[in-house]
């Protein structure tokens, strides 16, 4: 079921933030700097990855539907499915939250599994998954369909957590940002669970692997090898994710003091990741149907 409340409006375009809502670590929607920061950002990547004129676009996990109506709104030709239907209710109350903009596209929104849809091979030009493919259950079905739906030369654009990749370092990086944002008062829960700061860490990289472990995510080898297997790569690059997760816990800051630290927290974490000083979980790909 979907966290959102009914009056819950996902628009990059006219955004707001919800810092009351409790929707986990992961939430993109707290504030207007983090919806910029990361949703208005993987919109931007995807606009930069999209060929013109308008295309025919599917995503796969659309979600609430954030990045399939801002595409509509640059003229593309949009599906967004998803298996849950209250958060496809979301995405229609978003569409419907303002009128459409001139040259808007088209924009539907289907909850079905893609494997089971019903529609013609070969009428699709770029395929989505924002955040959605490591959820897929039965990766080679779905990249079959994928493949099949794309025209001949059409793209797969993927923005997907490798929480397998979450090491020693990246827990350390992780567990330094929290306890320090707890002991400044700045923070809700702090990450120093057990007497010392190694065991803490431990702790944290433990019960990190052991929830995502429980829940069945595909991991970075097998989601890596499904679109390897779908496309040949064109664009791959690691980037921030964690800044989300770190940012949804801070507290008791002013609307500057916040803009300030996740901006600090997004450019650390790409700095670090660019060094090779801790293990990007967020990464991007985009490919072309192979033939």
């Amino acid at each position: 079921m979907s966290d959102h409340p009914p009056h819950f409006i996902a628009d990059v375009r006219h955004p707001r933030g919800y810092p009351d809502l409790d929707a986990g670590q992961w939430f993109q929607w707290r504030s207007i700097p983090m919806i910029e920061l990361s949703a208005l950002d993987t919109y931007q990547f995807v606009k930069s990855m999209l060929p013109q004129p308008a295309q025919t676009i599917l995503e796969v996990g659309c979600g609430n539907g954030y990045l399939t109506l801002e595409l509509a709104r640059d003229g593309h030709a949009v599906t967004g499915i998803d298996l849950l239907a209250d958060i496809i209710e979301v995405a229609e109350g978003s569409k419907a939250a303002h009128p459409d903009t001139p040259g808007f596209g088209s924009l539907r929104y289907l909850c079905t599994d893609v494997n089971t849809w019903q529609t013609p091979d070969a009428n699709v030009d770029c395929v989505i998954f924002n955040r959605s493919l490591h959820h897929i259950s039965d990766l080679p079905q779905t990249m079959a369909k994928v493949k099949r739906l794309l025209k001949p030369g059409g793209r797969i654009i993927c923005q997907d957590y490798a929480y397998d990749q979450f090491d020693e370092q990246t827990a350390c990086w992780l567990y330094q940002m929290q306890r320090l944002l707890f002991l400044s008062g700045h923070y809700d829960t702090d990450p120093a669970t057990l007497p010392d700061e190694a065991a803490s860490i431990g702790a944290m990289r433990t019960a990190w692997l052991t929830r995502s472990s429980e829940h069945h995510l595909n991991q970075y080898e097998e989601m890596m090898s499904a679109l390897h297997g779908t496309c040949h790569e064109h664009y791959f690059a690691w980037v921030p994710y964690l800044f989300v997760y770190i940012g949804n816990g801070i507290r008791r800051v002013s609307a500057e003091q916040e803009r300030e630290l996740f901006t600090f927290l997004k450019r650390m974490e790409q700095y670090l990741i660019d060094h090779d000083a801790i293990q990007a979980v967020g990464f991007r790909f985009v490919g072309s149907a192979k033939t």
